[in-house]
């Protein structure tokens, strides 16, 4: 690990925040986003309980990105509120193609700004899967996007306060089940808009790509204020 910190110090921090919850903001790059995100859900052979809340991924990906762990509803779980161009509905009722109403795992959220809504439907899911945890740190949270809320404050959609309140809770739902959660965010949303939201988060990572195709990662921590320099993802 290169830069100031001392690289002791930051792990020993990092492991006790991993065993008390935590949430961790990942600041990305397109092409690093997957690797980053794979890290964080934790290697496959590692028993881990995945919640996914989608925003802007489809659920084939999700499944592609979850593979090859389980999929029973006590150790996984996709809180889909991504855009659906059915009628109401029909969105409230179907799921995608090639779900079946037995895929106890999925549960086709509400619109992405009905954040009461949204956060019961996680809060539910964290818990279902919390319990058969046995560990610190064995639920893994992946909200795979904050740019389409972002843009849904921008569009008067909803509230910068609103969205404060709903990342809030969704935080505290994560650390009540000793969980570790991840919300990704564009690496070009701009700093002022990431400080209003940083202070959420016990962490932030930023992950970009190398001129030669590697990935990189640079860790803050929020409480300590510790800071890593750049080193290999």
């Amino acid at each position: 690990m290169q830069g100031d910190v001392d690289a002791q110090a930051f792990s020993t921090e990092l492991a006790e925040l991993k065993r008390g919850g935590c949430t961790v903001l990942v600041a990305s790059d397109a092409p690093g986003r997957d690797t980053a995100c794979e890290r964080l859900l934790g290697a496959p052979e590692l028993d881990r309980s995945h919640v996914f809340l989608s925003t802007s991924t489809d659920v084939s990906t999700v499944l592609d990105r979850h593979k090859p762990r389980r999929t029973d509803p006590g150790s996984f779980a996709v809180v889909d509120a991504t855009p659906d161009t059915r009628s109401t509905a029909a969105a409230t009722s179907a799921a995608p193609t090639g779900l079946t109403p037995t895929d106890d795992w999925y549960v086709r959220g509400p619109n992405r700004t009905d954040f009461d809504e949204l956060y019961a439907a996680t809060r539910d899911a964290l818990d279902r899967v919390a319990a058969g945890a046995d560990a610190p740190g064995e639920v893994r949270l992946c909200l795979d996007g904050l740019d389409p809320l972002l843009d849904a404050v921008e569009a008067g959609e909803t509230t910068e306060e609103e969205l404060f309140r709903f990342l809030h809770v969704l935080g505290g739902a994560v650390r009540d089940v000793d969980g570790m959660g991840h919300v990704h965010v564009s690496e070009t949303v701009g700093a002022d808009v990431l400080g209003t939201f940083e202070p959420l988060f016990d962490a932030t990572v930023e992950i970009e790509t190398t001129a030669t195709g590697g990935t990189r990662q640079r860790w803050r921590l929020h409480d300590s204020g510790r800071e890593t320099g750049w080193f290999q993802l």
